[in-house]
Formats: structure tokens, C-alpha cells, sequence
């Protein structure tokens, strides 16, 4: 296998992987294959690894071992942010080294040589924010602000108490055992940035994933005009070949020239590569991201309501709702009939007789997304 599928080879291992641990827990699923791949991962194949080690290492090593396990899995670390800084910083290096050389090129105008360390900077300082910006942690002295603000809901959130942060949790928040703190309007935890994604720094998070994602395309636009530009510098927009099934002398392909480019040139190839995949994922993702949050709804409401919609599918969920009930038998002063509120149980058929109350409506949501209210716009307390 060449290099080249080898690449995409990796890759969509690694994305499968990534589906089935994102994934593989939703109602739709669990109960397949992927839903047994998602155990096996997680707690199958981890428990056996860990019995055997145990075994082999010892008390004191193993000991050892959890504890590390604990600071790599379980606990805030910069590992991943590492990574990031490598793989983009490699890669910048990598293309300035080999590919700015040629630029500007046949079809490359001069003023990319402004717009590139532009565009380098923007990706620092979108991740930077971030990664650094407060997610909106809840603490004792904006507790109320946040619990006025966001209204239960009884089907997704009900009032009760977090086990680990000994007060109150507000509607659509949630404790984050990485970040050892509750987190208003949560929507998951980023590895990648090394915090959660919440009400105060969504916004931010969008950033980083435009910029990332233009970025990508930007250089993954470069390295290809850079090879259009070496199939006229070689003369293959000239070069012929033999067709093997009927024996004619035809023009070269456009894409067997790029491939042969690939086999000479293989480093700017790569980054291309590498650019048009991480720009196309990033893509993806961010829709998904805008999508959810047009709806109203964080990726953690979204696991929710899958769960509320296999009740429903069960025959499990009902709900409770106030009749006003009339008592014949007692009158007020003006002798009127006097009414009393009784709650009667409904059980739900569908997901359609539930209201999303967080659902403003697609651009209000946004909105509230991009331009939060003041009262979250709270500075990260120091013991936090």
C-alpha cells in the first residue's frame, strides 16, 4: 500500500473510532454493533487490559499506572493542546519551508504573501481565546443570576442539588468531572481546548472552528495551485500516454499528472492532504454545532432528548399537567363557583407533544449564542 492509502487508510480508522465513542451510547445505536464496539472499547476491552496489567506490574506500579491513567483520561491536561501546536506548527513549518518558495506562481498572486502570516496569527489567537476564555463556571456568587435566568423545564431539568458543588444546579447546566465545577448551559467538554464549551465561551469555540476550518481550505487551496502550477513548469499539460485498452496515444489525465507530482513532490502533497481532511471534518462539525444550537439545544440536551424519545418509544414517559377543577358544592362571596387546580397524569405518544421551552426560534437562538446576556458575561472567580 503507498503512502497515500495508507493516509486515508488511518484516517478512517480514526474516524470510525471517534463515531463509535461519540455515538455509540445514543438510543439508536447501543442496542447494534456499534453500541457493543462502543462497550468494548470503554469497558470491555479497557477492564481486561487493566486485570492484566494489574497482574503483571503489581500493587505499587499498578498504583502507578492509575494514577497516570487518572491524569491522562480523567483530569484537565494539555495534552492534546500539545499535539495541536505540534501538528499545525509542523505543518506551517513544513509549508513555508517547501511550498512558499513558489509562491507567488502562475496562478498565485504576490499578495498571498501577506494574507499567509495573516492567516497563521488568526489561527493562534482564535485557539488562544478558546482556550482560555471561562466557560461560564458557576460559583456561589453567581449562582442566583444563573438559576433566575434559566427556568426548569420538568422534562430535561428539575430542581436538584449537585452532589460535588453542594448547591443548587441551574437549568441546562451540568457538572463537568473534568473541570471539577458546574458549568452553565453546557454543551460538552473539549478535549482539544482543555476546557468545557459553555454560555460564555460558545461563541469562541465558534471562532475556532471557522478560522480552523478556512484556514485548512486556505492552505489545502495553495498547495493545489501550487501543483497546477508544476503541470506547466514540467510540461505535463503537454505530456502523452498510451491508452492500455485500446493501444491510442491520448493526453495525460489532469489527475494522473497530479499523482505523478505526489510521487516527486511528496511533502506539499501531504499537507494538502492533510488540509482538505481536517478542513472537511472541521466543517462538518461546526454545521453540526450551528445546527444544534439554532435548535436551542447543547450537544448534551441533544443525548437527552434521545433518551426522552426511547421512553417514549417504551411507553415510559407520562407527564403531569393542572386541570382547573370546579367544586359545585362551595361558592365565593360574589357565588361564584370556586376552582380548584388538580394535576392529572398525560402519557406522551410523541416527541411532538413535547415543547423545547429553550427553543427561541432559529435566529434568537443564534443570537443568544453569539451576543449572550450581560448577566453571564461574569469573570472567572480565582477559586474556580
Amino acid at each position: 500500500m503507498n503512502v497515500l492509502g495508507t493516509a486515508i487508510a488511518l484516517l478512517v480508522t480514526l474516524g470510525v473510532i471517534v463515531f463509535i465513542l461519540l455515538f455509540g451510547q445514543s438510543p439508536q445505536l447501543r442496542n447494534g454493533i456499534i453500541g457493543k464496539l462502543h462497550t468494548f472499547l470503554t469497558i470491555q476491552g479497557p477492564n481486561t487490559l487493566f486485570s492484566t496489567l494489574k497482574g503483571v506490574l503489581g500493587s505499587r506500579n499498578w498504583k502507578r499506572l492509575v494514577g497516570c491513567w487518572e491524569y491522562c483520561f480523567e483530569s484537565r491536561n494539555p495534552f492534546l493542546q500539545i499535539f495541536f501546536l505540534i501538528l499545525t506548527g509542523g505543518s506551517i513549518g513544513l509549508f513555508l519551508k517547501y511550498a512558499l518558495p513558489h509562491i507567488p506562481g502562475p496562478y498565485l498572486h504576490p499578495i498571498h504573501l501577506y494574507i499567509i502570516p495573516t492567516q497563521i496569527v488568526s489561527l493562534y489567537v482564535a485557539y488562544y481565546i478558546a482556550c482560555s476564555s471561562n466557560p461560564g463556571i458557576i460559583t456561589k456568587d453567581n449562582l442566583q443570576q444563573f438559576l433566575q435566568y434559566y427556568q426548569y423545564d420538568g422534562i430535561l431539568y428539575e430542581p436538584k442539588e449537585c452532589s460535588t458543588c453542594q448547591f443548587q444546579k441551574p437549568a441546562r447546566s451540568k457538572h463537568c468531572s473534568m473541570c471539577k465545577a458546574c458549568v452553565g448551559q453546557l454543551d460538552h467538554h473539549c478535549f482539544w481546548i482543555n476546557q468545557c464549551v459553555g454560555v460564555n465561551n460558545y461563541r469562541y469555540f465558534f471562532f475556532f472552528l471557522f478560522t480552523l476550518t478556512e484556514f485548512c481550505a486556505y492552505g489545502a487551496y495553495l498547495c493545489i495551485q501550487i501543483y497546477h502550477a508544476f503541470i506547466i513548469e514540467w510540461g505535463l499539460d503537454k505530456a502523452y500516454m498510451r491508452d492500455k485498452a485500446t493501444g491510442n496515444t491520448v493526453p495525460l489525465p489532469y489527475y494522473k499528472a497530479m499523482l505523478h507530482i505526489l510521487q516527486k513532490d511528496r511533502v506539499i502533497g501531504s499537507i494538502a492532504i492533510l488540509a482538505c481532511v481536517t478542513s472537511f471534518v472541521v466543517f462538518l462539525f461546526c454545521l453540526y454545532q450551528l445546527y444544534l444550537a439554532g435548535r436551542g439545544v447543547t450537544t448534551n440536551e441533544a443525548f437527552k432528548w434521545e433518551l426522552v424519545e426511547d421512553s417514549i418509544d417504551r411507553g415510559e414517559l407520562w407527564v403531569e399537567d393542572d386541570v382547573q377543577m370546579v367544586d359545585a358544592n362551595s361558592a365565593t362571596s360574589k357565588n361564584k363557583k370556586k376552582a380548584r387546580t388538580q394535576p392529572t397524569k398525560r402519557k406522551i405518544e410523541s416527541l411532538d407533544q413535547l415543547d423545547n421551552i429553550y427553543d427561541r426560534g432559529f435566529f434568537r437562538n443564534l443570537n443568544d449564542v453569539f451576543f449572550p446576556p450581560t448577566l453571564h458575561r461574569i469573570k472567572k472567580n480565582k477559586s474556580a
